[in-house]
């Protein structure tokens, strides 16, 4: 029993029944490229500002095609509650603010340069505006909130670490670590603790709804109650995991919630225990507490851009899903009006495709119109472990998403099992009948994995490359293809190719689909363009996209692709639009 060995892989068979993988010589492997470019591309990644493309040259510039509006349509189109409805705002270190549900987006400071970096948001009953505070005490207002002062130029004992606006929207208060509190407007000064020694620093602040009393919390739990504002415990004594980063009254002021850097909650007084982060194991500190009108529930902000929603709170969105790498300092609740919109065609020819090893790599944070996922691991009947993650990735920035498997010859632990693995539709040693449904059943169970996370798209590209394990015999590849092609249509999906002439050609010696192809090959953006042309094709068919190394692997849609988007890629959801 002569031994063969294939692409990087040890393969024993029987000559005359299973010919040998060929020798094939690896032309430009997907994944084979992306492991050795991964740090190059984090490290690009890493250096390119946020929101931004990490492409440092310019890109390929492939005109759209006329798309009828009608086909695409505005997932926002249809009007949303005429009433007001929740919502939240996040705000970042440096001046972002992120609006999510009906809050409304009134301005921010990003990109502004800031002596000290933002601390602190507070927002207008209205919810037509809000106050950012930063650490040296500077007050920065936007949409109906007013400027009324600020402690910036003062001479601080310690930095402004919490704010809170008074019940009319027409004051508010400061507080500093060292307790200190400056009201400003018609925000009543009821006491603070400047001078008192404190065994942690302040961190939170809390107004009653009279506006005639507030709260400070400090880092070991321990409450400090001023005006009319009633004492109903605190965590002071209590072994903490993590220290107090800040805390929110209930609605009618007859208890609060404190929140722990590790997601910890602790309810006193009136306000009820919905759940806390402690489970959810964040992966950066939680930093603030907002709750939502009922006092029902609350919601939860991690300094990287995470919200986590409890009781009748709702998830609408968070800054780590927007690709923000700011970092967040606090999260305020409100009412609003506000309806997004989230059109539902393309906004661009440039995107990028990702897959298994990119698992844990910092990804694009904007600048792309379509991302593309691999729902396996290199080869049939596996699974990339970052699907879920990678596919949710592709769908922000109101980008678009597409999906593709690999395809390949059974491994050298399958093959010898093939007569068993399809002995329910293939005789004994009938390879042709074996190969066929090695291929359509692989195909299956990349469709099986996707529904399994609820990953979905219109369709699916089948990855044909040489690094792959191949028989030299070109009619056994054939098989294998046309199984996974047809296992995918049964699904009704729609099909295309990713390869290269050269690649498809050693695999299939010219067999010709003629499906739509995502071709491989030009070296650089500048050559993309020109293999949108049908001579630089395969398999019979009319170039959709192209590949081209860029750190990640970049693409550009060609303009076949472009008139048949929708039936290429997933639309992103509409955006949450909740009502009271």
């Amino acid at each position: 029993m002569p031994a063969y060995r294939g692409v990087g892989r040890g393969l024993t068979t029987a000559a005359s029944r299973r010919p040998p993988p060929a020798r094939i010589v690896p032309f430009r492997s997907r994944h084979f490229r992306s492991r050795l470019l991964a740090l190059a591309g984090a490290l690009t990644l890493m250096s390119a500002p946020a929101g931004a493309s990490p492409f440092s040259g310019r890109l390929p510039h492939v005109p759209l095609p006329p798309v009828d509006a009608s086909a695409v349509g505005d997932a926002a189109a249809a009007a949303g509650p005429s009433g007001p409805g929740p919502g939240y705002w996040v705000a970042a270190a440096d001046g972002g603010v992120f609006a999510y549900g009906r809050a409304h987006f009134a301005g921010s400071a990003a990109g502004t340069p800031l002596r000290r970096a933002v601390a602190a948001i507070a927002a207008t009953p209205s919810g037509l505006g809000y106050w950012m505070a930063a650490k040296d005490g500077g007050v920065f207002a936007y949409g109906d909130a007013a400027f009324l002062g600020a402690a910036a130029g003062k001479l601080l004992n310690s930095s402004v670490v919490a704010m809170a606006s008074s019940p009319t929207g027409r004051g508010y208060w400061l507080a500093a670590s060292d307790g200190g509190v400056f009201a400003f407007g018609d925000a009543a000064f009821k006491g603070s603790l400047a001078g008192t020694r404190l065994n942690q620093p302040i961190v939170g602040l809390a107004s009653t709804p009279s506006g005639l009393g507030y709260w400070l919390v400090a880092k070991d739990g321990g409450v400090f109650a001023f005006g009319d504002a009633g004492y109903f415990g605190g965590a002071a004594g209590t072994p903490l995991h993590r220290g107090v980063v800040g805390m929110a009254a209930t609605p009618f002021g007859l208890g609060y919630w404190l929140v722990g850097a590790d997601g910890g909650v602790f309810s006193y007084g009136d306000a009820g225990y919905f759940g806390s982060a402690i489970g959810a194991n964040p992966t950066a500190p939680i930093v603030g507490l907002a709750t939502t009108a009922s006092g029902r529930g609350y919601w939860l902000a991690g300094a990287d851009g995470g919200v986590f929603a409890y009781g009748d709170a709702g998830f609408y969105g968070a800054p780590v899903e927007d690709g923000s790498r700011s970092r967040v300092v606090g999260l305020i609740a409100g009412s609003g009006t506000d309806v997004r919109t989230q059109a539902q065609s393309l906004t661009g020819t440039f995107g990028w495709d990702i897959s298994w090893p990119q698992c844990g790599a910092r990804l694009p944070g904007g600048g792309y119109a379509f991302g593309i996922v691999g729902v396996t691991k290199g080869h049939e009947f596996s699974e990339n472990p970052c699907l879920a993650a990678e596919y949710r990735w592709a769908l922000r920035h109101g980008s678009m998403a597409s999906l593709y498997m690999n395809v390949n010859w059974p491994s050298k632990d399958d093959e010898p099992r093939l007569d068993e693995q399809y002995a329910d539709v293939c005789k004994a040693h009938e390879l042709p009948c074996q190969l066929y449904w090695w291929g359509r059943r692989g195909a299956a169970a990349a469709v099986a994995v996707a529904n399994a996370h609820h990953v979905s798209a219109p369709m699916w590209w089948l990855d044909v490359e040489t690094t792959n394990r191949w028989s030299p015999d070109p009619r056994l590849n054939v098989l294998i293809v046309k199984g996974a092609k047809e296992g995918l249509e049964a699904a009704k999906l729609r099909v295309g190719f990713y390869s290269s002439q050269y690649q498809w050609n050693v695999i299939t010696a010219g067999y010709a689909p003629g499906l739509p192809t995502w071709v491989a090959g030009p070296k650089n953006a500048a050559e993309a363009p020109a293999a949108c042309a049908p001579d630089r094709s395969f398999g019979g068919g009319t170039p959709w996209l192209v590949q081209f190394p860029n750190g990640l692997d970049g693409n550009i849609l060609c303009p076949a692709g472009a008139a048949e988007l929708l039936s290429a890629f997933r639309a992103p959801a509409p955006p949450a639009v909740p009502a009271y």
